[in-house]
Parts: C-alpha cells; sequence; structure tokens
C-alpha cells in the first residue's frame, strides 16, 4: 500500500501535472469535476487524509493505476467503524494517564 502523495510522487508528477492528468481522465470517460485551482486544493486535502468522494475515488484509481484501497484510502462507511471507538477511548485515557504520572512525578523531584 502507498499513499496518495506517494503513488504521485513515484511518477514523478507535481501536484499540478496529476490534476491535468485528473481533468484528461475525467474528460475522457465524460465525467465532471472541478476547476483545476479548485482540484489542485482537493488532492492536496486527499493527500494529507481526508478521503475523497466519487468520481474522484475512481478517478484516482486509475491515474494512478491501482486499487483505491492500495491508495491508503478507507472507503469503510464510518457506522461500520463505531465498533472501533471504545477501544480507542480507553486508548487516550491511559495515554493521559501515563502523561500525568510523568508530569507529577517531574514536579515533584
Amino acid at each position: 500500500m502507498v499513499s496518495l502523495r506517494e503513488a504521485r510522487r513515484d511518477r514523478g508528477w507535481s501536484q499540478t501535472t496529476a490534476v491535468a492528468r485528473l481533468k484528461e481522465l475525467a474528460h475522457q470517460g465524460n465525467v465532471d469535476v472541478a476547476s483545476a485551482s479548485s482540484l489542485k486544493s482537493q488532492l492536496s486535502r486527499w493527500e494529507n487524509g481526508t478521503v475523497p468522494d466519487e468520481p474522484y475515488r475512481t478517478l484516482l484509481a486509475e491515474l494512478y493505476e491501482r486499487e483505491i484501497s492500495d491508495l491508503g484510502i478507507d472507503v469503510t462507511p464510518h457506522w461500520e467503524r463505531s465498533h472501533e471507538i471504545p477501544g480507542l477511548l480507553t486508548e487516550i485515557r491511559d495515554e493521559l494517564r501515563s502523561l500525568n504520572e510523568a508530569l507529577r512525578a517531574r514536579r515533584d523531584s
């Protein structure tokens, strides 16, 4: 699995080049997409973890010739991931306790 940014860089493309190629693919498939400047902003957000909507997911997979899951994009609906929340909250609580203990020990020494 690679990230969107890694997939782009592996091809030696700038974001501007990737956007131009994405627009070409969209045009070939008669898919309406945002303007180049808007797409560049969106690409930056996607490369930083925001999950793209359709038709962009499909276009990105085609652009980089990879499955969408191979690009690090998790399209699992949030309601299917809700079971993970209690475990994450427990991890956060435990980490905060550890940090508080470390701070108290540091203050008391």
